[in-house]
């Protein structure tokens, strides 16, 4: 397994970019409330329609909380996500609270292959083969570095 991380937070064209790749390429993707913060819920009610699952955890992608349990949103990738994703934010991590929930990541056959925590800008890759890297490596204006 390889780990690329985003070294600068994708904008503009190349945040709308990673998007449609991310969701090209992804079966589902999940983001995360937690009690603690507040959100525009009005926001997590677009994407009702398509949520697949919910539930309750201390630990998610990169994340452990000591703190009370996060809701994970985990939802269908299809063309109107994908749209509602790119219309939200304009950058990766506008994806935080109090606007937006927060932490998103996408599965391809149940491999968490990007996770990121947006309020700490944090963005990674995990590939698992050259299909993937290649896919990754064509996201114009993309910077991203291998993890040693």
């Amino acid at each position: 397994m390889e780990y690329w991380s985003i070294v600068e937070n994708p904008t503009g064209e190349v945040y709308q970019q990673l998007i449609i790749v991310l969701c090209s390429y992804s079966d589902k993707f999940y983001f995360i409330t937690r009690k603690e913060l507040s959100y525009d819920m009005k926001i997590i009610k677009n994407f009702e329609p398509y949520i697949v699952e919910t539930y309750k955890t201390k630990k998610w992608a990169n994340t452990m909380t000591n703190g009370p349990s996060a809701t994970v949103y985990v939802i269908d990738v299809n063309p109107e996500t994908c749209l509602l994703l790119q219309q939200l934010a304009n950058s990766l991590y506008d994806w935080v609270s109090p606007k937006l929930p927060e932490d998103l990541t996408f599965i391809k056959n149940n491999h968490p292959w990007f996770t990121s925590t947006a309020h700490e800008e944090f963005a990674i890759f995990s590939i698992r083969s050259d299909y993937y890297r290649n896919i990754m490596k064509k996201i114009d204006g993309l910077t991203i570095q291998m993890e040693e």
